[in-house]
């Protein structure tokens, strides 16, 4: 439910290590690239199944989704291939003295490409923290899963993509998403859609302002103004397939503090806080510093990737006027 935003640097660093660590990698790669031009025809490379951007990822998948059973057996089996090399060299720990991808020097594999992405909350639910250790000399390795969003079992020719792989934790991906068909068409992809823009968090039943207690209410989603109707039925299904309601409806503590920080300040009582503070130190230069501090969650659309919760904080405050 949170996009996975990563600047241009970023974004062609891995691409590059990404493609050239995998392409350099494998075997057959002369065969593999004439067996896409028969398959798939000439519009297609192997790099666009390596690092293919959104849409180039969705004429690949409706292409496929074309051929007869036959065919598509046919590609299956070909491309088991590469689910091998991902099984065997993507997914290696750093201690390993072979078996892993290399691009200048440097090992490439999901702790580097963890490591880069820089993601420290589940994208899929915003609930759970997510780190990626790599310590060779206590042989300590953790990172988050990396969930093939179109299921490498129906796309196996995605098994690879970079942009098929989603750092998420491993409640989301094996507990709850588990391989359940997700599409581009019918489901928010964290790269390439933002569920932020689309939907809010609010409750059921009565004013928020007036709640006092836990069973008065339940957590739910609202759209927001001016979304689109596939973007609605994405951002449904997300909801509807990661279970979020009742994910979030454990949260209620949370907003109940909320309600209780807007009916104890006003923007007033902000102002006076930077005011007094002020007097003595700098430490907070404007309302908003204050805000955080005191929500103990980031405020800003930006940043809303960084902490666990921060979209629930956020949107409820806005709606309390906290924001």
């Amino acid at each position: 439910m949170i996009k996975i935003n990563i600047s241009n640097s970023t974004k062609n660093k891995i691409e590059e290590y990404h493609f050239n660590a995998i392409y350099n990698g494998l075997g057959k790669k002369e065969s593999i690239e004439k067996f896409i031009n028969s398959e798939f025809g000439s519009t297609f490379k192997l790099k666009d199944f390596l690092i293919g951007n959104q849409d180039k990822t969705l004429e690949i998948v409706k292409s496929y989704e074309t051929f007869d059973d036959t065919k598509k057996n046919k590609i299956k089996k070909m491309f088991d291939y590469f689910i091998n090399q991902y099984e065997q060299k993507l997914s290696s720990t750093d201690n390993k003295t072979k078996n892993y991808y290399e691009h200048k020097g440097e090992k490439y594999n999901a702790y580097f490409l963890c490591k880069e992405l820089n993601i420290n909350v589940c994208p899929y639910c915003n609930k759970n923290y997510m780190v990626t250790i790599s310590d060779i000399t206590n042989d300590i390795f953790t990172r988050p899963t990396l969930d093939h969003f179109f299921a490498k079992s129906d796309y196996p020719f995605l098994a690879l993509s970079l942009y098929n792989l989603i750092p998420s934790c491993h409640i989301c991906n094996s507990h709850i998403k588990k391989s359940k068909p997700f599409h581009i068409d019918t489901h928010i992809h964290p790269y390439f859609d933002d569920f932020n823009k689309i939907k809010k968090f609010t409750i059921d039943k009565k004013l928020l302002s007036l709640v006092n207690k836990n069973d008065e209410f339940s957590i739910v989603f609202k759209n927001k103004n001016g979304i689109t109707t596939n973007e609605e039925t994405k951002a449904d299904n997300h909801i509807e397939d990661f279970a979020l309601k009742a994910l979030y409806d454990c949260h209620k503590d949370k907003v109940l503090e909320l309600i209780d920080v807007s009916r104890a300040y006003n923007e007033a009582s902000f102002e006076n806080l930077v005011n007094e503070f002020a007097k003595s130190t700098q430490i907070f230069k404007d309302t908003n510093d204050i805000k955080r501090l005191m929500l103990c969650h980031h405020i800003e659309d930006e940043n809303i990737d960084k902490r666990p919760l921060n979209k629930l904080i956020k949107d409820i405050s806005e709606e309390l006027g906290i924001l």
